[in-house]
């Protein structure tokens, strides 16, 4: 992993919790009543991540997501390696030749491909971000950051995750690039007023989701790094396993990182404002 310099981040939505259809049935997911219908967008959400890492082999793949539901401990971003593992990747990565003896995680049946990594602390979409670039610099032992990452979530969500969150950590926007497939059946404002290709009618449910959305954007405009209450009151209700949200699990990772961070009470770990990025 010394030579990777390329980041590719995949940001979860759901819980695929495992079963014979690979994630192609509907009942084999987790997943909120209103985004019922959007599991083949989150398929294709993993395909986008595997697609770009064969492309590149200097680069890791990160699915990030915590564990949000209490029905299971596993996170959304082992849901989706598993979800890969279970495909074969999709066809698009060459096949690895494991040992007989290799055992795997026990919340992952398939052992994971080399180039695959986790990250399972994230409970929004800054923190898919940030927490990911902190995962890459561990699995490259501590000694570099991403020159450049590829992310691939929702389109609509491109504006907050580039030129906000993006921009609020301090990456350079010309060294990231986004890939955004949207799920079906949203309201106009957000699918660009191509409701033809949308295929369905957008639920009664989905347009007051999407409201939320919508008010989220000014909320991460008026707080880039999510540590009002409005934002950070979120997390804490999607935390349903107590994991640490801490950026830096060590006072040696904090000297080795040189990131600046401050505490804000005794269970967030937020960037200082006004100081440079060891990855800028």
């Amino acid at each position: 992993m010394s030579l990777a310099n390329h980041l590719i981040i995949v940001c979860g939505h759901a819980i695929w919790l495992g079963g014979p259809r690979k994630g192609y049935d509907e009942a084999e997911w987790l997943i909120e009543s209103y985004k019922a219908g959007e599991t083949p967008t989150f398929i294709e959400h993993i395909k986008a991540g595997v697609e770009a890492l064969g492309k590149d082999e200097r680069a890791i793949l990160m699915f990030s997501g915590g564990p949000t539901r209490k029905e299971t401990r596993i996170s959304e971003a082992r849901s989706y390696a598993n979800l890969a593992a279970a495909n074969s990747y999709f066809g698009l990565l060459p096949t690895v030749e494991w040992p007989a003896d290799v055992e795997a995680h026990p919340l992952s049946p398939i052992p994971l491909h080399p180039r695959v990594m986790l990250e399972e602390q994230a409970l929004d979409s800054y923190y898919n971000i940030l927490f990911s670039i902190l995962q890459f610099w561990r699995a490259t032992g501590c000694r570099t950051w991403p020159e450049r990452i590829t992310i691939v979530s929702h389109a609509f969500k491109r504006t907050r995750i580039v030129d906000g969150h993006c921009a609020a950590i301090g990456f350079a926007l010309d060294r990231v690039r986004f890939i955004g497939i949207n799920p079906p059946n949203l309201p106009p404002e957000l699918s660009g007023g191509d409701q033809g290709k949308q295929g369905g009618v957008v639920s009664q449910e989905k347009a007051n989701a999407m409201q939320d959305v919508q008010l989220v954007v000014g909320q991460w405009e008026e707080d880039p790094h999510g540590i009002s209450q409005a934002l950070a009151g979120k997390r804490v209700k999607r935390n349903v396993w107590g994991v640490n949200q801490m950026l830096l699990l060590s006072d040696e990772e904090r000297r080795k990182s040189g990131l600046k961070t401050r505490f804000i009470g005794t269970d967030m770990e937020a960037l200082s404002d006004d100081t440079d990025r060891p990855w800028s």
